[in-house]
């Protein structure tokens, strides 16, 4: 907000101002740098470096839709050059208009074409829209250009991961670490890839790594407790999970994972209220929908468990899991013939997913 001028104050020097702001900016003192921005808008409207910059602070703030205005202006100016583009790039990404984002991304590399920044963000941009392999492009010409470059080696880890390609993956975050060995994000996928591949013990590692480096890390948390929870702690998991919960209390997926955790504890009471709290927040969480349903029958609350079960197969009908355990419901309510019908449903499901021969059925216990 620019301060009020004496009536006989001097006149702004707007590259001396300027020249502040920069500074400012550069050493990390926002609101100051901004201040100095607008005054000088104040009085030139159209100052290119003021739009620009200022443009750049109000997204590094999460004001995205005057980021996108300040940079928008900024670039009427003048013709835009390579740094502006990939800042424009990155307010559209942020505002989820990507494809809008490429675009800009692919407008600096054209005028720049040995602008890593600019490659790196475009690969995170296609991986986004689904396009991993020219995602796994754009991060290799990044590295072409700056091979000690963390940020790319972590996003093509992310692309090579979502290829299936995990080992390559790994390969890829342990360089990303190498350079810099407290990049979090990297520890936490890092994690990730070795709980799919069921290294336990390693990911566990990496989750520990990751919370001692930022303890309030939701996602480190939350994926801690899961590997925790495979590891059969259950008390730990649960731990982790309310601690994932205290920085992000209504993430449904954290409240559906602490859920379970305590059914296996046997505490199906607090179970039941998790789940309840997951499906206020995402009553599509067909998951939670089943497991709630679960909970409800070791809690003998048959017909509320059933229909439980019945608003998960709404979600997706053809979880054999849910039709099977629907099935045991109806078995404990006496319904034996609707119990029977929900286990072929649940059989000629699995029959199709996994081509067994049909002598693996399941049958009432």
């Amino acid at each position: 907000m620019q301060l009020p001028l004496q009536q006989n104050a001097e006149p702004l020097n707007v590259p001396q101002t300027l020249t502040q702001a920069l500074d400012l900016h550069r050493q990390g003192r926002l609101a100051e740098a901004e201040r100095l921005y607008a005054s000088i808008l104040a009085i030139r409207p159209n100052q290119f470096d003021a739009l620009h910059m200022l443009g750049v602070i109000k997204l590094d703030l999460g004001q995205l839709s005057e980021a996108l205005r300040l940079i928008a202006a900024a670039m009427r100016v003048k013709p835009p050059s390579p740094q502006i583009l990939l800042n424009y790039g990155l307010v559209l990404s942020a505002l989820n208009r990507h494809q809008e984002a490429l675009e800009s991304f692919d407008r600096a590399i054209k005028r720049k074409s040995k602008y890593p920044d600019a490659h790196i963000n475009r690969g995170a941009v296609l991986s986004i829209l689904g396009r991993d392999e020219e995602a796994l492009e754009s991060c290799r010409k990044a590295l072409a250009i700056t091979p000690n470059y963390p940020e790319a080696h972590y996003n093509l880890g992310n692309s090579l991961r979502r290829l299936g390609r995990n080992e390559e993956a790994l390969r890829s975050l342990d360089r990303a670490l190498a350079f810099r060995p407290d990049y979090v994000n990297a520890l936490n996928n890092r994690g990730m890839i070795l709980q799919e591949m069921k290294w336990l013990d390693e990911a566990l590692d990496c989750y520990d790594r990751a919370c001692a480096l930022q303890p309030n890390n939701a996602d480190a948390l939350n994926n801690r407790g899961r590997t925790l929870y495979e590891l059969s702690r259950f008390d730990d998991a649960l731990t982790s999970y309310d601690r994932a919960l205290s920085v992000q209390p209504d993430d449904a997926q954290v409240l559906y994972n602490r859920g379970n955790a305590l059914q296996e504890l046997e505490r199906f009471d607090e179970a039941l209220a998790s789940y309840d709290r997951a499906l206020s927040v995402r009553p599509e969480l067909a998951e939670a929908h089943h497991n709630r349903g679960s909970t409800l029958h070791e809690l003998n609350r048959l017909e509320e468990a059933l229909e439980s079960f019945d608003r998960a197969l709404a979600l997706q009908p053809t979880n054999a899991d849910a039709l099977n355990s629907r099935g045991g419901t109806l078995h404990a309510l006496n319904r034996f013939d609707e119990a029977q019908a929900s286990y072929d449903r649940a059989r000629a499901v699995q029959l199709a997913l996994t081509d067994l021969p049909d002598d693996s059925g399941i049958t009432l216990m």
